[in-house]
Protein backbone atom coordinates (compact mmCIF):
# COMPACT_ATOMS: atom_id res chain seq x y z
CA UNK A 1 0.00 0.00 0.00
CA UNK A 2 2.65 2.51 1.03
CA UNK A 3 4.77 1.78 -2.03
CA UNK A 4 2.13 1.02 -4.67
CA UNK A 5 -0.40 3.72 -3.79
CA UNK A 6 1.54 6.41 -1.94
CA UNK A 7 4.84 6.01 -3.78
CA UNK A 8 7.01 5.39 -0.71
CA UNK A 9 10.51 4.06 -1.28
CA UNK A 10 11.49 0.74 0.31
CA UNK A 11 13.30 2.64 3.08
CA UNK A 12 10.32 4.92 3.76
CA UNK A 13 8.01 1.90 3.90
CA UNK A 14 10.33 0.14 6.33
CA UNK A 15 10.45 3.22 8.54
CA UNK A 16 6.65 3.50 8.41
CA UNK A 17 6.42 -0.02 9.85
CA UNK A 18 8.42 1.06 12.89
CA UNK A 19 5.25 2.73 14.21
CA UNK A 20 3.22 -0.49 14.62
CA UNK A 21 6.31 -2.39 15.83
CA UNK A 22 6.79 0.06 18.71
CA UNK A 23 3.04 0.01 19.45
CA UNK A 24 3.00 -3.81 19.62
CA UNK A 25 6.06 -3.83 21.89
CA UNK A 26 4.31 -1.33 24.15
CA UNK A 27 1.19 -3.52 24.23
CA UNK A 28 3.19 -6.63 25.17
CA UNK A 29 4.86 -4.78 28.05
CA UNK A 30 1.49 -3.55 29.27
CA UNK A 31 0.07 -7.08 28.96
CA UNK A 32 2.93 -8.48 31.03
CA UNK A 33 2.30 -5.96 33.80
CA UNK A 34 -1.44 -6.64 33.75
CA UNK A 35 -0.89 -10.42 34.01
CA UNK A 36 1.40 -9.95 36.99
CA UNK A 37 -0.97 -7.62 38.75
CA UNK A 38 -4.43 -8.96 37.86
CA UNK A 39 -3.80 -12.60 36.92
CA UNK A 40 -3.79 -14.39 33.60
CA UNK A 41 -7.52 -14.98 33.20
CA UNK A 42 -8.49 -11.41 33.96
CA UNK A 43 -5.69 -10.15 31.70
CA UNK A 44 -6.83 -12.42 28.89
CA UNK A 45 -10.48 -11.41 29.16
CA UNK A 46 -9.69 -7.74 29.68
CA UNK A 47 -6.86 -7.75 27.19
CA UNK A 48 -8.91 -9.54 24.56
CA UNK A 49 -11.94 -7.29 25.02
CA UNK A 50 -9.85 -4.11 25.20
CA UNK A 51 -7.31 -5.34 22.69
CA UNK A 52 -9.87 -6.43 20.14
CA UNK A 53 -11.92 -3.28 20.70
CA UNK A 54 -8.70 -1.30 20.22
CA UNK A 55 -7.83 -3.48 17.24
CA UNK A 56 -11.25 -2.91 15.68
CA UNK A 57 -11.04 0.82 16.36
CA UNK A 58 -7.44 0.95 15.18
CA UNK A 59 -8.20 -1.02 12.04
CA UNK A 60 -11.21 1.15 11.30
CA UNK A 61 -9.01 4.20 11.91
CA UNK A 62 -6.61 2.84 9.28
CA UNK A 63 -9.28 2.91 6.55
CA UNK A 64 -8.96 6.67 5.82
CA UNK A 65 -5.21 6.15 5.33
CA UNK A 66 -5.99 3.95 2.35
CA UNK A 67 -7.38 6.89 0.39
CA UNK A 68 -5.23 7.53 -2.68
CA UNK A 69 -4.40 11.08 -1.50
CA UNK A 70 -4.02 10.31 2.23
CA UNK A 71 -0.89 11.32 4.09
CA UNK A 72 1.09 8.84 6.21
CA UNK A 73 0.05 10.67 9.39
CA UNK A 74 -3.54 9.65 8.63
CA UNK A 75 -2.58 6.03 9.31
CA UNK A 76 -0.60 6.63 12.52
CA UNK A 77 -3.55 6.61 15.00
CA UNK A 78 -4.83 3.34 13.58
CA UNK A 79 -1.37 1.77 13.57
CA UNK A 80 -0.78 2.75 17.20
CA UNK A 81 -4.18 1.71 18.55
CA UNK A 82 -4.28 -1.63 16.72
CA UNK A 83 -0.63 -2.35 17.61
CA UNK A 84 -1.15 -1.85 21.35
CA UNK A 85 -4.27 -4.02 21.18
CA UNK A 86 -2.36 -6.80 19.41
CA UNK A 87 0.40 -6.70 22.00
CA UNK A 88 -2.09 -7.04 24.87
CA UNK A 89 -3.84 -10.00 23.29
CA UNK A 90 -0.66 -11.80 22.24
CA UNK A 91 0.82 -11.65 25.73
CA UNK A 92 -2.30 -13.05 27.36
CA UNK A 93 -2.67 -15.66 24.60
CA UNK A 94 0.81 -17.11 25.15
CA UNK A 95 0.35 -17.20 28.92
CA UNK A 96 -3.01 -18.91 28.54
CA UNK A 97 -1.65 -21.44 26.04
CA UNK A 98 0.72 -22.81 28.67
CA UNK A 99 -1.36 -22.36 31.83
CA UNK A 100 -2.24 -25.64 33.52
CA UNK A 101 0.06 -27.64 31.26
CA UNK A 102 2.58 -29.96 32.84
CA UNK A 103 6.18 -28.71 32.53
CA UNK A 104 7.16 -31.55 30.22
CA UNK A 105 4.30 -30.60 27.86
CA UNK A 106 5.04 -26.86 27.64
CA UNK A 107 6.77 -27.25 24.28
CA UNK A 108 3.78 -29.08 22.81
CA UNK A 109 1.34 -26.47 24.14
CA UNK A 110 3.33 -23.57 22.77
CA UNK A 111 3.94 -25.39 19.49
CA UNK A 112 0.21 -25.93 19.02
CA UNK A 113 -0.56 -22.30 19.84
CA UNK A 114 2.16 -21.11 17.47
CA UNK A 115 0.92 -23.41 14.69
CA UNK A 116 -2.66 -22.20 15.11
CA UNK A 117 -1.47 -18.58 15.02
CA UNK A 118 0.64 -19.12 11.89
CA UNK A 119 -2.15 -20.98 10.05
CA UNK A 120 -4.66 -18.30 10.97
CA UNK A 121 -2.28 -15.57 9.80
CA UNK A 122 -1.59 -17.34 6.50
CA UNK A 123 -5.23 -18.01 5.70
CA UNK A 124 -6.35 -14.57 6.85
CA UNK A 125 -3.62 -12.84 4.85
CA UNK A 126 -4.52 -14.83 1.73
CA UNK A 127 -8.20 -13.87 2.02
CA UNK A 128 -7.46 -10.21 2.73
CA UNK A 129 -4.94 -10.03 -0.12
CA UNK A 130 -7.50 -11.51 -2.52
CA UNK A 131 -10.06 -8.92 -1.38
CA UNK A 132 -7.51 -6.08 -1.67
CA UNK A 133 -6.49 -7.10 -5.20
CA UNK A 134 -9.97 -7.79 -6.55
CA UNK A 135 -10.76 -5.38 -9.34
CA UNK A 136 -7.17 -4.48 -10.19
CA UNK A 137 -6.88 -6.65 -13.32
CA UNK A 138 -6.22 -4.77 -16.55
CA UNK A 139 -5.67 -1.42 -14.83
CA UNK A 140 -2.58 0.74 -14.86
CA UNK A 141 -1.48 4.11 -13.51
CA UNK A 142 -3.94 6.10 -11.42
CA UNK A 143 -6.87 3.70 -11.99
CA UNK A 144 -4.69 0.87 -10.63
CA UNK A 145 -3.63 2.96 -7.64
CA UNK A 146 -7.28 3.81 -6.92
CA UNK A 147 -8.32 0.14 -7.23
CA UNK A 148 -5.54 -0.96 -4.84
CA UNK A 149 -6.50 1.78 -2.36
CA UNK A 150 -10.20 0.86 -2.50
CA UNK A 151 -9.55 -2.87 -2.22
CA UNK A 152 -7.13 -2.34 0.68
CA UNK A 153 -9.66 -0.17 2.50
CA UNK A 154 -12.28 -2.93 2.07
CA UNK A 155 -9.80 -5.56 3.33
CA UNK A 156 -8.99 -3.47 6.43
CA UNK A 157 -12.68 -3.00 7.22
CA UNK A 158 -13.25 -6.74 6.71
CA UNK A 159 -10.41 -7.44 9.17
CA UNK A 160 -12.06 -5.09 11.70
CA UNK A 161 -15.37 -6.94 11.27
CA UNK A 162 -13.59 -10.26 11.84
CA UNK A 163 -12.02 -8.94 15.04
CA UNK A 164 -15.42 -7.72 16.25
CA UNK A 165 -16.92 -11.15 15.55
CA UNK A 166 -14.06 -12.82 17.46
CA UNK A 167 -14.64 -10.54 20.42
CA UNK A 168 -18.34 -11.41 20.45
CA UNK A 169 -17.51 -15.12 20.43
CA UNK A 170 -15.02 -14.66 23.28
CA UNK A 171 -17.53 -12.68 25.33
CA UNK A 172 -20.15 -15.42 24.78
CA UNK A 173 -17.87 -18.09 26.29
CA UNK A 174 -18.75 -18.94 29.86
CA UNK A 175 -16.27 -19.55 32.61
CA UNK A 176 -16.64 -22.96 34.18
CA UNK A 177 -17.20 -22.42 37.87
CA UNK A 178 -14.83 -24.26 40.17
CA UNK A 179 -13.11 -26.04 37.30
CA UNK A 180 -9.38 -25.67 37.15
CA UNK A 181 -7.22 -27.38 34.57
CA UNK A 182 -5.31 -30.23 36.22
CA UNK A 183 -1.60 -29.51 36.18
CA UNK A 184 -0.67 -33.01 35.03
CA UNK A 185 -3.28 -33.50 32.27
CA UNK A 186 -1.43 -34.27 29.05
CA UNK A 187 -2.25 -31.92 26.20
CA UNK A 188 -1.65 -34.55 23.56
CA UNK A 189 -1.41 -38.28 23.99
CA UNK A 190 1.89 -39.44 22.52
Amino acid sequence: MFQNVHGFSALETGLAFLVPAVAIATGTQLGERMAGRFGTRRTLVTGFAAGVAAGVAGTALLAPGFDIDAAFLTTVPGLVVSGVGQGLVWTAMWITASTGVAPERQGVANGMASTALKLGNAIGLAVLTAVANAGTGGRAGDPLRAAIAGGSRTAVLLAAAGMAAGMLVALALRRRRGAAAPAQTPLVEL
